[in-house]
């Protein structure tokens, strides 16, 4: 009767532990760009990487995209890209890799989106690969 008891509070325990480690890891998504490293990770699980993006920017300011700032006049302003250099270098060297670093998420979840699996799990290159030359 004591290891049933024993038993049943060990277990107890490790769920009450599993589930305080899963809120103290949103919490540091908040602080912390965890979303950059999880770009270049394969193991990466897409819907665990938009939740920590999505928590880290939660009470920032987001980078404006180009295309929001300028519209229709992208082009004509891509021509003539000294006014564009010379805001980012009156930018904080750390919001200039913020902001980067933003745009390539944004970009690695357009380029992502076709290979997730159900489970978030992303398929990898090799796997990409094969996929491939079976159409063929």
């Amino acid at each position: 009767m004591k290891r049933i008891i024993l038993i049943s509070l060990c277990i107890l325990c490790s769920i009450t532990f599993m589930k305080a480690g899963n809120e103290t890891k949103t919490k540091k998504y908040s602080k912390f760009p965890y979303w950059i490293a999880m770009m270049d990770d394969e193991k990466t699980n897409y819907f665990e990487a938009i939740k920590a993006f999505e928590s880290f920017w939660e009470h920032r300011v987001k980078p404006i995209e180009e295309k929001e700032l300028l519209g229709d006049k992208l082009e004509e302003y891509s021509n003539n890209s000294r006014s564009l250099a010379r805001r980012m270098k009156k930018l904080p060297p750390a919001d200039r890799n913020l902001t980067f670093q933003y745009k390539k998420f944004i970009n690695w979840l357009r380029e992502s989106k076709p290979y997730v699996q159900e489970d978030g799990s992303i398929l990898t290159q090799a796997e990409r690969l094969k996929i491939f030359n079976s159409g063929k």
